[in-house]
């Protein structure tokens, strides 16, 4: 599985709007969308999905209008995957990309800070649109490249389960997180990662 590199740094050279989105990391005073983690092991992969279509409803998958938002945002994420099922790495995975915000895994771990010690991808969908084949095909072949090199089995979760209304119970977020939400399908998904 090829993965293209598009790190979300103030060396990306993507153009959007006339400026590259580089120089609009660079002049929000930052390096890049990222930081350095504190410690601990990667055991866990946070399934999420994104559009821009709140932008513009006509290309909602736009990657420059895509990476943008996560710079408007102050927001990023380890990999993005297209509808087409290309894979993009937008940060390191020795770093902490900022993609699950206030979080708690579920009972029992019930461990906090999700970003510290997790994996996350985006997959290219709104909220109606559910998702394509080539999207779950590639998503199963990269998690299974990530068990590879890490050597372990990872814990599976959607942002809307460490993000959503738990999350907001606790006081640790104030509005809930729905992706992937109900058009994912775990099933499908967690029968695949099994078989490898």
């Amino acid at each position: 599985m090829k993965i293209y590199e598009c790190l979300i740094d103030n060396n990306n050279d993507i153009v959007i709007g006339g400026d590259t989105l580089g120089g609009m990391i660079a002049s929000s005073g930052k390096r890049c969308l990222w930081e350095q983690r504190k410690g601990g092991e990667v055991d866990t992969i946070v399934i999420h999905y994104m559009s821009a279509v709140n932008i513009d409803k006509d290309n909602p998958y736009d990657i420059a209008q895509l990476l943008k938002i996560f710079r408007d945002f102050g927001v990023s994420s380890h990999y993005l995957i297209t509808r087409r099922g290309k894979v993009y790495r937008l940060v390191p995975e020795e770093a902490k990309a900022w993609h699950a915000g206030p979080s708690v895994m579920p009972a029992p771990d019930n461990r906090t800070g999700v970003n510290e010690f997790s994996i996350g991808i985006e997959l290219m969908a709104t909220e109606s649109s559910g998702f394509t084949k080539s999207q779950y095909i590639s998503l199963i072949h990269l998690c299974q490249d990530i068990e590879k090199r890490y050597g372990r089995k990872m814990t599976y979760v959607g942002h809307d389960q460490i993000a959503g209304e738990r999350a907001v119970a606790m006081g640790l977020r104030k509005e809930p997180k729905t992706d992937p939400g109900p058009l994912f399908d775990w099933d499908f998904f967690t029968e695949k990662i099994k078989k490898s």
